[in-house]
């Protein structure tokens, strides 16, 4: 169901009439209908081109560096350090339980990291 905001905004949007016009050499406007503007469309699309496809794009892909301890370290302790706080603070659970899960955070984002940096390399070797 949508919300108040979202009825309004549709509704907004049959609130006005428009028209597609283009305008002469006289400068007059005149109203296009929609089947001689879908006609005009079709004529312009260029012949024999494919269209570019959905799945993979064309851009290149970001570098990733190489695993490393010390930044694992940096992230690791980061995100542990909050993990643990909001173990603490909100689940009331032990200070050991939240350290051993902090601690665990350093090694796990230095194995992210690696899986990165081995499928950036497999990318690489494939094109």
């Amino acid at each position: 169901m949508p919300t108040r905001k979202q009825r309004r905004r549709k509704a907004k949007t049959f609130r006005h009439e428009f028209d597609f016009v283009t305008t002469d050499e006289e400068g007059n406007e005149v109203v296009v209908d929609a089947a001689e503007l879908r006609v005009s469309k079709e004529k312009d699309k260029p012949k024999g081109k494919k269209p570019q496809s959905k799945g993979r794009s064309s851009r290149a892909t970001r570098e990733v560096a190489p695993p490393s301890w010390e930044r694992a370290l940096k992230r690791g302790g980061l995100m542990g350090g909050f993990l643990l706080i909001v173990m603490v603070l909100f689940l009331k659970s032990p200070l050991l339980l939240g350290g051993i899960y902090g601690l665990a955070m350093i090694p796990m984002t230095y194995w992210i990291d690696r899986f990165a940096y081995r499928n950036y390399l497999r990318k690489q070797e494939k094109s």
